[in-house]
Formats: C-alpha cells, structure tokens, sequence
C-alpha cells in the first residue's frame, strides 16, 4: 500500500509577497496569520472591532503589521484578500464587502497551508479532534518524522508553518486539527491524509442543520485526489455513506471490517491479523478511546510509521486535560473533568465510560437547538443525582425531572460544591456539561480549570483536617 508521504504541492516563498492582506480578528490564528504573511512580505492590516489598538500592539510585537480597530468604513478599505479568523460570520461587514467586489476571503488555515511544503494530516469531526490529533502527532514523532502539532487545538497552523520555514528540519508534517468555522473558507487546501471522525448536532447556532454542518467540514476534500487518503468513522452514518465507495477511504469501526487496517477484537487491537495491543495496556478510560485509537492508528500507518511505533504510542498517552481528565480522588469519590463536552454527543460518550454511581454536573449556556432528551436513557441507568448550573440549569432542570434526583445551583463554585456534598465512597463525580461554557466562563479551559482548582481545594481541606 502506498502513503501519503508527498509533499504539499505548494512551497512558494513569495505567494503573497507585494500584497495588501486585511486579516480580521486579533485572537489567536490572527496575530498568528499576520506573523506569517509579514515574512513573506505581504503588507498586512490587523483589524479587529472589538479590541484596542493598545491591547492589540503588545500581542502583535511587529511594527510592521498595521493595526485597526473600529471606526473603519469596510467598503473604503482596499486589499488584495481578506484573510477571516474562525469565530467570524460571514455576515460580517468586511466579509460582504470583500464578496461583493469579487475579492477573496480566506481562512488562516488556507494562507498556511500555501506556505508550507511538508505534508499535512487535518483531523475533523464533532467530538474527539484534539485528542486524535495529539494520537497522530505522538505517533507521527514515534515514526522518526518532526511533528507540528497544531490548529484548532492550541498553536495556530500558522505558527508552527513560520516555525517550520525558519527551522527547515527533516522530514517534517504538519498534523492540525480543523473545525467546521476553519473549513468554511478553503480554496486550494490539500492534506496527505485527512482524517473524518464523527458527526453529531453541534453549532447549530451557526449552521441551518446536520447536513450543512458535515458539508463545512467536507470542504477539506476540494483538492484531494489520487495521491491522498481520506480516513473515516465507518459507525457514523453521515461520513459512511460519503465515504464506503471512495477509493481512496480507509475506515475504521467498532465492528469487523475487511477493509480496516485496525480492528477491535474482543479484549485486542489487531493489525494484519495479528494482535497488536491489549485493552488492558490502555490508560485512557472510554470506549470512545478505543475508536480514537483506530483512527489515530490507521492515519499513522498511512503516512508510513510502523505498527510497532504505532502500539507504544497507545501504551503510554494519558489523554488531554478537560476530556475525561482524572483531577483527583477525595474521600473515595473520584472527580472527572470532562469540560470539553460541549455537546450532547461527547456527554453521552462521558457517561458510558462509567457504570453507575455518577453524580453528573450538566449545564452551561446551550449551543441551539440541543436535543437533550438523548441523554435521558444514559442518566437514568447510570446517574444517581444530577446537578444543573448555569443559564441552561432550569430547562435541563425541567428535561430531566422525574428520572433522578436532580437539584438546580444559578453559578458553577456552589453546584460542584453540591456534588461534593452528595457524594459516598465508590462514587465518580463527572462534569460533563453538553453545553458551551461562556455564560460564566471565557472558554471550556477555563471551565475545567475552575473545577480542577475547586476539586484540588478539597484535597487541601482534608490534608489539613
């Protein structure tokens, strides 16, 4: 079988050399695309409306970059193209002046893929990107290759690009995880492998449905063709029946399948028939684990690293922070942070990586039509009190009432300090939220970090009895 070891077909130093750039939004992939087309030699304009130019400059740190902020009149701005960070509609104003003159827009994730020559592994789906990314990054590095991890999760894809551009190391590959919103906006993206996991209602605040949620995140594919493979979820419905006839498609599935490179056999990880690694020698908790495992695996393999690199590599990862992160264990009760569980999917996935005796903390602020009631099966079976918090609390409150004993708390501190109060020896307390984090908190790090210090300040009361 070939791999996906060709390089991006695009390397030009001066791609946007000589040219006015607008990139909108000062967060992260901004000043990061900014850095970037700077040492290019584009002309670049950082904008933002919502930041200061004093609280821009400092992040920033290049005199060369200009910087604006609002007052601006979109249509008087000229540019070559106008580069759109993530979180950005395309409602924007900047964004339908730049369309109606027929002038590109394009994402961060677009303009770095253009300035790197390594090949790229992109990673997508609703739940799970982060920590298959990390998989695939650890395995990549166990190959012998230089691995850049990045994207969605952490260091922007243009960061580690101009890393890369200044390093210049052997063999390197770009491993980045893609949201949907990074998706919206590719032209001549091109990944080795690109990987799909799952698809669950997610963003519906952003997207019209399921369908044109997948269809962003299917923008991935525009340039792939005969020298690239596509890995897939085989269990999810929407990307099997993109993907079953596709010659170029691995799967990977909880069930037997001919055509895995990976299979789960009872208690075993095989590859080639034969058993690679015991379920018993993997750390991380949750089926869920197992299928991010498959995917991770077989995407490394395509890109050439060795089964056995492969298998040491899910001996010894630990997993992510807030994604059924074990934060301690007090009084017999352990105490889980999984605050990356925005979302109905990746709460239920949580709950079936416990028994029973959970005490489960739900809330947040809702995403858009969320379909909670899926949960309802999976708490009444497994929970023992539920705890809801936040501006979703007394809805869920409503969802759920009569199923468990379930009792509401208006701020995050005094519902995990309830869960304390009802937990018993043998018990896992499990934040789990299914719902974003911003009507208390600026992201879902901050939410898990919160819990985690909560959590630590028990262990500190009984250290000091």
């Amino acid at each position: 079988m070939d791999t996906a070891l060709q390089a991006n077909v695009y390397s030009p130093d001066n791609a946007f050399s000589g040219q006015d750039i607008l990139v909108l939004g000062a967060a992260r992939s901004g000043l990061a695309v900014s850095r970037l087309l700077q040492t290019t030699g584009a002309h670049v304009t950082l904008v933002d409306d919502r930041k200061t130019r004093e609280e821009i400059a400092p992040a920033m740190d290049n005199p060369d970059v200009a910087i604006l902020t609002k007052g601006y009149k979109p249509d008087e701005i000229t540019a070559a193209l106008l580069v759109l960070s993530p979180g950005i509609a395309d409602s924007h104003p900047l964004v339908t002046s730049f369309q109606e003159r027929g002038l590109p827009v394009l994402s961060e994730v677009e303009v770095a893929g253009r300035l790197t020559n390594s090949p790229i592994m992109a990673v997508t789906g609703s739940n799970g990107k982060s920590t298959v990314t990390t998989m695939i990054h650890h395995m990549i590095a166990a190959g012998g290759f230089r691995s850049f991890l990045g994207g969605n999760i952490g260091v922007p894809f243009a960061d580690n690009v101009l890393e890369e551009r200044n390093l210049k190391p052997v063999s390197p590959v770009q491993v980045v995880e893609v949201s949907s919103f990074q998706a919206e906006h590719l032209e001549r993206f091109k990944p080795a492998v690109a990987v799909f996991l799952n698809l669950s209602p997610d963003h519906l605040d952003r997207y019209a449905d399921l369908e044109s949620y997948g269809q962003a995140k299917l923008q991935l594919l525009k340039n792939m063709n005969a020298t690239g493979w596509i890995v897939y979820n085989q269990d999810d419905d929407f990307f099997r029946s993109t993907f079953s006839s596709h010659p170029r498609a691995k799967p990977f599935s909880s069930q037997s399948n001919p055509d895995a490179l990976f299979l789960l056999e009872g208690t075993w990880i095989m590859h080639d028939g034969e058993r690679l690694i015991s379920l018993d020698q993997i750390t991380v908790p949750g089926h869920h684990n197992i299928m991010n495992f498959l995917a991770a695996a077989t995407a490394a393999s395509l890109m050439g690293v060795a089964a056995s690199a492969i298998a040491m590599v899910m001996g010894r990862f630990q997993g992510l922070p807030h994604r059924l992160e074990l934060v301690a264990e007090v009084d017999g009760v352990r105490y889980y942070n999984d605050s990356k569980a925005t979302n109905v999917a990746s709460a239920r996935m949580a709950l079936a990586s416990f028994d029973d005796d959970i005490i489960l903390i739900l809330g947040g602020s809702d995403k858009g039509a969320t379909d909670f009631p899926e949960l309802a099966e999976l708490i009444q079976d497994r929970v023992k009190q539920l705890i809801t918090y936040g501006e979703a609390g007394l809805r869920l409150t409503e969802i759920f009432q009569g199923l468990v004993p379930i009792h509401f708390e208006r701020e995050f501190t005094a519902a995990v300090d309830q869960a304390r109060l009802n937990g018993e020896p043998g018990d896992v307390v499990l934040l789990a939220p299914a719902c974003a984090s911003f009507d208390q908190f600026a992201d879902f790090e901050h939410r898990g970090d919160t819990f985690r210090r909560i959590v630590q300040s028990y262990q500190q009361e009984k250290a000091h009895g």
